[in-house]
Parts: structure tokens; sequence; C-alpha cells
């Protein structure tokens, strides 16, 4: 294999510092890489190759042709958010006959998990937990199509079946876009009022820990990242990068997770997944609750690979090279050696990116572009042994920086050397 063509369709910058990281290994196999990207721009030290910027709204066919110019000898698909990666299941299946073999899942299995309401039928069929909640139709809400003066009363029902809080999410968009917080009956009947104007998700909103965790391979051999811990839910929806992600050792919800994990691996095997795809969770009174698969990489990717050690994006080439094997990427058990922690920061000048690539194990220090907005981010990773100190190097650059709230210092340091990781730990000694 001499070529591969990558897709992406948000910053390549957010795939910093993994997917640059695989040049050495694509210049030692002789294989020369280029981006076809539609989002933001690339510089030479932001991908191993070359780059061609498309037209944002690029047609599958447009892309096949693009890709067929250049003639790969594989592509793998990065793109973000689910409805471009259902385009890239499209172009997998237009490539398929110039011969191309492309690393994404194919057309069924992208949309299936792209749409709210066939993912949680589908987690139910392979007997995982997923929140109570109805498909609401926009057309009925809306009086679109046939008049059946009944089916807000049906709604309201079901409402007060669940149990409030509820959440209405659009049917097929995601990053927590359009996701609506009802507390009672009065937010329902406002709801309703002026409801959406497409397909929903009514659903009851629980209350407990966001977490998600990543899986990687194809033909049942999958790699699991460790799961990546995202804050708490039960309220309105915040900012998706507004407070502390992380990724540390938990004993007793991962306990909780290994039969769920053994029914996530089942069901990618069962439903053909090749590729990524990232598994949105609620941790509830010691059950997973599966609230949405994401059918590609996703804003978790570096923060698991950062925990983890396994890059992602290393995993896709060797798919597409033909020499996947997910024992010989997965850690042994017990081989954890890292914690990692994803938090927003104010002020992240130049001076501060230093220091924390100075004083930290530092992954990246970046600005994400969203909505208009400049957001500082910061994604940092240490050892076991190093754990203990960390809480007071944050705190010492807090104080000749203000980047962030003593408050999340405190949450990280609490995080990274609990008192029962502590004792349980060789290294505490």
């Amino acid at each position: 294999m001499k070529r591969i063509a990558f897709l992406r369709s948000i910053e390549v910058q957010q795939t910093a510092p993994y997917l640059y990281g695989l040049r050495d290994g694509l210049d030692t196999a002789g294989i020369e890489a280029r981006l076809f990207y539609t989002d933001g721009e690339c510089g030479p030290e932001d991908f191993p190759g070359t780059a061609e910027k498309l037209s944002p709204d690029v047609s599958c066919e447009e892309l096949v042709a693009r890709l067929v110019a250049w003639a790969p000898d594989g592509v793998v698909s990065l793109s973000i958010a689910d409805e471009n990666a259902l385009r890239d299941a499209l172009v997998k299946e237009g490539l398929a006959a110039h011969g191309i073999p492309m690393v994404m899942h194919g057309v069924e299995i992208t949309r299936t998990l792209a749409n709210k309401w066939d993912t949680k039928e589908l987690v139910r069929a392979h007997g995982l937990d997923t929140p109570e909640g109805i498909l609401l139709d926009g057309d009925l809400l809306n009086g679109r199509s046939l008049a059946v003066p009944a089916y807000p009363e049906l709604v309201e029902r079901s409402a007060e079946l669940f149990g409030y809080p509820l959440l209405t999410k659009p049917l097929w968009d995601c990053l927590a876009n359009g996701v609506a917080f009802l507390d009672g009956s009065a937010d329902l009947q406002e709801y309703l009022n002026r409801p959406y104007d497409g397909n929903a998700v009514l659903e009851k909103c629980l209350r407990g820990e966001l977490c998600s965790v990543e899986i990687v391979g194809r033909d049942g051999d999958f790699l699991i990242q460790p799961l990546v811990w995202k804050g708490e839910t039960g309220g309105k929806p915040e900012f998706t990068f507004g407070a502390l992600r992380y990724s540390a050792p938990r004993p007793a919800a991962e306990a909780d997770f290994a039969p769920v994990a053994a029914r996530l691996r089942s069901m990618c095997a069962d439903i053909g997944v090749e590729g990524a795809v990232e598994v949105e969770m609620i941790y509830h009174a010691g059950t997973y609750q599966v609230i949405e698969i994401n059918p590609r990489v996703s804003g978790s990717t570096t923060l698991s690979i950062a925990s983890s050690g396994r890059n992602t994006y290393g995993c896709l080439v060797d798919m597409v090279r033909g020499d996947w094997s997910a024992r010989r990427t997965q850690a042994p058990a017990g081989e954890r050696e890292r914690l990692a922690f994803q938090f927003p920061v104010e002020g992240l000048t130049d001076a501060l990116a230093r220091a924390l690539e100075e004083e930290l194990d530092l992954v990246r220090a970046t600005r994400l572009h969203i909505d208009g907005q400049e957001h500082g981010n910061v994604i940092i990773t240490c050892e076991f042994a190093d754990a203990p100190a960390l809480g007071a190097r944050l705190h010492s650059l807090r104080e000749r920086f203000g980047m962030m709230p003593a408050a999340l210092v405190d949450e990280i340091a609490a995080v990274a050397w609990p008192a029962p990781v502590a004792a349980a730990l060789p290294l505490a000694s």
C-alpha cells in the first residue's frame, strides 16, 4: 500500500498530536498520505502528508471523483459530525465500485446509529439499558398531516409515566444541538405549544454521570478504550467542553461496566462496525444507560488515546492496511499506567502553553472554535506515580496565570489521587 487518503470535516487540529504522530510510521512504510478536508485550515504541521480542501457541501459523487482522481490504495474516515459520517459511508459504497477499500461503517449501520430512536431500539434489542422514551412525530405535533387531536395528550401521558425531568432531542442532530430540558408539566406544555419542527425523541433525563467509551475495530475484533467521565447529568445541557472530563481508574464503576462492554462488543460484531464508534452513556444506580452512539471518531478520541496509549488513528490505519489486531493493540489487563484530564482554561497565551508543556505532561493546549466563539482547552496526562503531585503543580500554575478556578484544580486533584485508589496502588507508598 503506497497511498492512504483521510477524510475530515472539522478542524484537523483537534486530532493533535496523535494523527500527526503517525508520520514516522507512514514514512517508514513508504506510504504517502493526503487529507481531504472541508473545515478550517491545514498546514504542514497539522497532518503527516499533503492536504486538499473541499467545499463543505461537497456531494458524495464529487468526493468519490476527487478520491479516484488521486488514486489511493485505501481511505480512512475521520469525519465529524454524524451527517458527515453518513456522507462518508455513502462514499465508501461509491469507492467499492472502483476497487478502493475504505475504513468506515456501512450505510445502513451509520444511518441507524445517526438516528437516535433507531439507536434506542438497537441497544434494547442487544440487552442494553437506555432511558425510557418515545418518538415524537413532528408532522403530528405541527399539524402538517393527519389531524390527531389526542396526540399531544398521548405525549403528556407518556411524560407522566416516565417522570420528570425529561429531555427532547432532535432525531438526527448531535453534539447536544437542539436539546430541550423539561423540568415539569409547564415546560412540556410550553414545548407542545411551540414544538420542534422535525421528529424528536422525548426521554427520561436521568440523574447520574455522563460518560463515554470509544470502540475501535471490525470483523468482531474490537479494542475498547477506557471510560471517559464527563460530569453530572439531570439538569439543563451545558457546553460540551465547559467542564472537566477525565479518564482514571474507578474500580467499582469499571466492574459494573464489564458486562455492558461484553454486550457492546457483541452488538458491534452483529451490526458490522468497521472503524470507530463512541458510545455515550449515563451511569445511574449502578447501571449504564446508553443515550446515543456516534458512528465515528469523536471529541473524546484524544482523551481516550491519552489515557490508554492506544492510538485510535493508528488503529484505523492498521485496518486499511489489512494489519489489524485488537489483541496486539490492547494493553494487558492491569497494565494501565496513565490518567488523562481535559479542562477549560481562560487566557490561553503562548506563555501559559509553554509553562504547561514544561511543568506537566501536556498532550494539547488549543483554542476550540465553536459557534463563532473561542474556547481555551487543555488536555494533560500523568503516570500514577505523578498523580499525588498533580494538584500542587496545577495550583502553582493557577497562581501565576489565573487560568482556572481553584475549585476545578481541587476537582482534578481529587480524581488524580482519591483515597481508595491511593490505598490500592503499589505506587502509593
